[in-house]
């Protein structure tokens, strides 16, 4: 299966796999409704997503409710959009996901708001079936991953931040090549963390303290309502002097309130001693000997169905009950029974006589826990639900917000880094220096200090880049470099100078000058570039430049002829044009000189001083002597290993220096040297032989024939030498030396 069906298979796998699962969550349960908490063993109603908003409870009658609940019917609808995206292609792909994760986002909603209504026990989760975990799991799940799919999509269309993902995979492999490495955490990831962090302190701390609060005010708000009731219970007996009447009347006014209460105790009893003992409250002591409560005389319950063991108190429980009482304690909290899930309010049944009160009985004010603690514990299912639902809402916005800061700096980094790197790739010796080279990207769109930083960065570049030009390479080479001190090393030196350029600069605009000089110095300069030399200094519109390395000769005199051949291609031009044509003089030497910083303490340059150089600038004059284009010195041409056509021009001594020096022209590359220039080289070089052996007849006739056939115009200069010699003969110990006079 190739590339393409490979996608389409899985765009179609995903939509039927989407369409399928929001049908299915549309028609499995969603949740379910309130367990009456009064009967544990009633069954309660499941919810389905297509008629929860027909609900006709009161809790599911707020407005933003029911909008919430007939905006279930959007995954039908996109359930349609997706089958027919299967047979329509035009459909687009971004709009589809859109659809998907909205209907996911409603779906969760509606689950969440159905379980914060309906909740009211912990009983209700247990009942819950296993159908609605999974569904509302898998719908979670999926928004999850939409959401974390759509975070990557935007981040993978974004060219700056795949750059910046480049350059953090480059900064990850350096740091593994590092012994002592310590691992760096993102900005991005940092910002993430703390955006989280925060949030869930917040929403912790919030959740603590609400939850707290409440459940105080629901625990004495219950309990005074309890301790009430069974303060009012014991009152009426009291009252009614323990006449069945009466209390009959209040225990049925109490039953039929009890049907209407937010929430309803389970039964109010009314247990008594069967002993008619002369025991009153003033006297009761720790010692006191309690009679038997024995008697189970009223009840709003059904006396059938009360456990046994509920209907007669024990001398301990008839003990703690008048020790709570007597401390006060009755009043702030209720007695517990976690095995059969109920609270209990416990007050005294007391006759009034003479002596005092008299103890009868006790009447107690029964609650199931769960019924109790109802508002709290559907407080706190809604609180956890909501605290949920911002946490995943505040996770996903944060690595938004995240992304929203740290881009701009993550992508400046970026732009700065390939700044940066071109700049250490010039400095180390590995490219060319050119200001195109130097390009700092802005892509910065937030308006702000980022934007603003970017911004001075930029016109800092730009800055670098118009300074780059003027900025020799071995200066900017060295520039990083801690130690300043000189060096000796190796180097080739090409210089050149353009014949007649203070002629030509006669009636012309300086404009017209500059851009004159700018366009064959910059010929010239791409060159030598190409070649790996590098441009030490410009002087007027003569170049200094050098080669390193072991074929810095060859590298040289190579940028020579191809300097030489670019030169001719402007001559031609300038003819055509009718313009002035531009001849050129290159001299090339090699040899040791000592490289370093030279200049003062506020303006440094990196340069070669020493008689290597200072001959290379000597032969590049020599050239106006012999009419010649290029001369190599003997260290050159023995460097060469015959890989360049040249001819032997003369034995001079140049000006400033009485030691003679061997000269050379170089004529074309081997491989692209033609019968002519071989014809030049020997005619040339029989006419210098015999030249230096005084023999003048001979070296005139090679001299002379090579002129008159190919115009050599060294060949005119020795020819006028012989003439000179044929009239004043060379001195008897002559050694065939040429002293220079001129630069």
């Amino acid at each position: 299966m190739s590339k393409i069906n490979k996608q389409l298979f899985f765009f179609y796998f995903c939509r039927i796999f989407s369409a399928l699962a929001l049908a299915a969550l549309f028609v499995l349960p969603l949740g379910m409704m309130q367990i009456t908490l009064n009967d544990p063993n009633s069954i309660s109603t499941l919810l389905f997503p297509y008629t929860v908003a027909f609900i006709k409870d009161v809790n599911f009658y707020a407005p933003v409710l029911q909008l919430l609940f007939y905006s279930i019917y959007f995954l039908p609808l996109t359930f349609v959009v997706l089958v027919i995206s299967i047979f329509v292609k035009k459909i687009p792909q971004k709009l589809l996901y859109f659809l998907v994760l909205i209907s996911l986002t409603i779906y969760l909603f509606c689950g969440t708001s159905c379980m914060i209504i309906c909740a009211n026990t912990a009983l209700w989760f247990k009942s819950l079936p296993l159908v609605i975990y999974i569904t509302f799991g898998f719908a979670f799940t999926s928004h999850l991953a939409l959401s974390i799919l759509g975070i990557i999509n935007i981040r993978l269309n974004n060219p700056q931040y795949a750059e910046y993902k480049v350059l953090r995979q480059e900064e990850i492999e350096k740091s593994k090549n590092k012994k002592n490495n310590d691992k760096k955490t993102s900005l991005k990831t940092k910002l993430t963390l703390i955006i989280i962090g925060t949030i869930s302190i917040i929403l912790f701390s919030f959740m603590v303290l609400i939850l707290r609060r409440y459940q105080n005010l629901i625990t004495e708000t219950v309990t005074e309502a309890g301790r009430t009731t069974a303060e009012q219970t014991a009152a009426i007996y009291e009252t009614a002097e323990g006449k069945y009447e009466k209390i009959l009347y209040f225990f049925n006014q109490q039953k039929k309130s009890n049907e209407y209460a937010d929430t309803p105790f389970e039964r109010i009893d009314i247990i008594i001693s069967s002993v008619n003992a002369q025991i009153f409250m003033e006297e009761i002591t720790a010692d006191t000997e309690l009679p038997p409560f024995d008697v189970y005389a009223y009840t709003t319950g059904k006396a059938l169905e009360v456990p046994a063991e509920e209907k007669t108190l024990s001398y301990e429980q008839a003990a703690d009950y008048i020790k709570r009482y007597q401390t006060g304690a009755y009043r702030k909290t209720p007695i517990y029974n976690k095995a059969n899930g109920t609270c209990k309010f416990v007050y005294p049944v007391t006759l009034s006589r003479k002596k005092g009160s008299k103890l009868v009985g006790f009447s107690i004010v029964t609650y199931r826990e769960d019924v109790l603690m109802k508002p709290y514990f559907q407080t706190k299912v809604a609180v956890f639900a909501l605290s949920a639902v911002f946490f995943y809402l505040a996770v996903i916005l944060s690595i938004f917000l995240s992304d929203y800061i740290a881009n701009p700096l993550l992508f400046l980094r970026s732009n700065v880094r390939k700044t940066s790197k071109s700049l250490s790739v010039m400095m180390s010796g590995k490219g060319t220096v050119t200001s195109d080279t130097i390009q700092f990207e802005d892509t910065v769109k937030t308006r702000d200090e980022i934007k603003d930083l970017s911004t001075e960065i930029g016109d800092m570049v730009s800055l670098i880049r118009g300074m780059v030009p003027y900025i020799s390479f071995s200066t900017l080479k060295h520039a990083d470099t801690e130690s300043k001190r000189s060096i000796n090393r190796e180097l080739c030196f090409l210089f050149t100078d353009i014949r007649g350029f203070t002629t030509l600069c006669e009636g012309r605009a300086p404009k017209e000058i500059v851009s004159l000089l700018n366009h064959y110095l910059d010929i010239e300069t791409e060159i030598i570039h190409k070649n790996n030399g590098d441009i030490d200094k410009f002087v007027g519109d003569e170049m200094m430049a050098f080669f390193a390395g072991p074929r810095k000769e060859y590298n040289a005199c190579k940028a020579a002829m191809e300097i030489r051949a670019a030169m001719k291609e402007q001559q031609q031009l300038s003819k055509e044009k009718g313009k002035e044509v531009i001849q050129i003089g290159i001299g090339i030497n090699t040899g040791n000189v000592v490289f370093g910083s030279v200049g003062s303490k506020t303006r440094m340059d990196f340069t070669s001083i020493g008689d290597t150089v200072n001959l290379a600038a000597r032969l590049e004059g020599a050239n106006k002597a012999y009419g010649s284009k290029s001369i190599i010195s003997e260290a050159v041409y023995d460097k060469l290993n015959n890989t360049f056509v040249c001819r032997e021009l003369d034995f001079i001594t140049v000006k400033g220096k009485s030691e003679p020096v061997r000269i050379y022209e170089i004529l074309q590359l081997k491989s692209k040297s033609a019968e002519k220039l071989d014809e030049i080289k020997t005619l040339f070089e029989f006419g210098l032989h015999y030249y230096r052996n005084k023999q003048w007849d001979k070296s005139e006739q090679y001299f002379n024939q090579c002129y008159t056939k190919y115009h050599d115009l060294p060949s005119k200069v020795f020819l006028e030498r012989i003439h000179h010699f044929k009239l004043v003969p060379p001195p008897a110990k002559w050694d065939g030396v040429f002293e220079m006079k001129v630069k």
